[in-house]
């Protein structure tokens, strides 16, 4: 097998983000492989997947030890995504021609911007009658309407990850963001679990059908075991609000690297982020001051000393 370093490093990279976020692996290495290393598409969804089901399954056994798994909602996720998974990658082998490499990657690009700005508002922008963004969601128990979006949101995407390798940590992570009674610790640690499962399923089946590129697949987890490790260990440090903004960051600019746009969108892309950081510090440090203000008006309660 050839060891090769550009690889080992973009490895590191990813396994950063799949340790600290859970998602990233499909969303970003895919490109990569594609866009800086020359490998075919097909190849390279293929060599992802088998990559991605080692990693996952790391990292999804750190989390499950420090407790930051939700087993209940990993299960019914996986009760659809775990079959729809091995569909998509019999699809994409003997169903559908080579066509489906120019389309599905562009729409699912587009769909992870959308997500991303979602979460952004959903995290950092407070809607009257809707949510307070400084009140995270808390972990609660699951009902049977919990349960069936679960199949069926695993299902859609399982599918979805099948075809093109991308969606194990993304369109998950999205859906246990917003639709399920999870604290952002276990958001993280429940989607790598689950990823786990679904990526495992779709790795076989591309073993059966696909041709992944086992040397590629060694050199990226070289880089890539090591990087899970590290970011899962500062999962609980990490500010809840900066993590559900970092996963935005890193929806929008997978989104954007799938669509191929000129460079300076990138750049275009970068200016936009800093100036939403810039108004989100300066709108909270203003909220501060007047909660400050506020306090220090309050009239003191009865039976306090008075200084003379």
């Amino acid at each position: 097998m050839d060891i090769n370093v550009g690889m080992i490093a973009a490895g590191l990279v990813v396994g950063l983000l799949v340790g600290l976020t859970g998602m990233g692996a499909g969303s970003l290495m895919t490109p990569i492989l594609i866009s800086v290393f020359g490998i075919p598409a097909s190849t390279a969804v293929g060599t992802d997947l088998v990559y991605a089901a080692v990693t996952k399954t790391f990292g999804a056994g750190l989390h499950h030890w420090q407790k930051n798994v939700n087993l209940e909602i990993a299960k019914w996720m996986a009760f659809g995504s775990v079959p729809a998974a091995f569909l998509g990658v019999f699809s994409l082998w003997n169903l559908f021609d080579g066509n489906v490499n120019d389309w599905l990657p562009k729409l699912i690009g587009f769909s992870l911007i959308f997500v991303g700005i979602g979460v952004s508002v959903r995290t950092f922008i407070s809607i009257r009658g809707l949510w307070d963004h400084r009140n995270l969601p808390v972990d609660g128990p699951l009902d049977m309407h919990h349960k069936v979006i679960a199949v069926g949101i695993g299902a859609v995407f399982g599918f979805l990850l099948g075809l093109t390798s991308v969606g194990s940590g993304v369109f998950f992570g999205m859906a246990l963001v917003t639709l399920f009674p999870l604290s952002t610790r276990r958001v993280v640690g429940t989607d790598l679990f689950h990823a786990m499962l679904v990526t495992v399923a779709a790795a076989a089946a591309t073993i059966i059908w696909g041709t992944p590129d086992f040397g590629a697949v060694g050199s990226i987890l070289i880089g890539s075991i090591p990087g899970i490790m590290i970011g899962s260990l500062f999962t609980k440090r990490v500010n809840h609000r900066l993590l559900r903004g970092a996963i935005a960051v890193v929806l929008a600019m997978s989104g954007l690297r799938l669509l191929d746009p000129p460079s300076w969108t990138y750049a275009a892309a970068g200016l936009v982020i800093v100036a939403f950081g810039v108004w989100y510090w300066v709108s909270e440090q203003a909220h501060n001051e007047s909660q400050q203000q506020g306090q220090s008006m309050a009239p003191e309660p009865q039976g306090s000393p008075v200084s003379r």
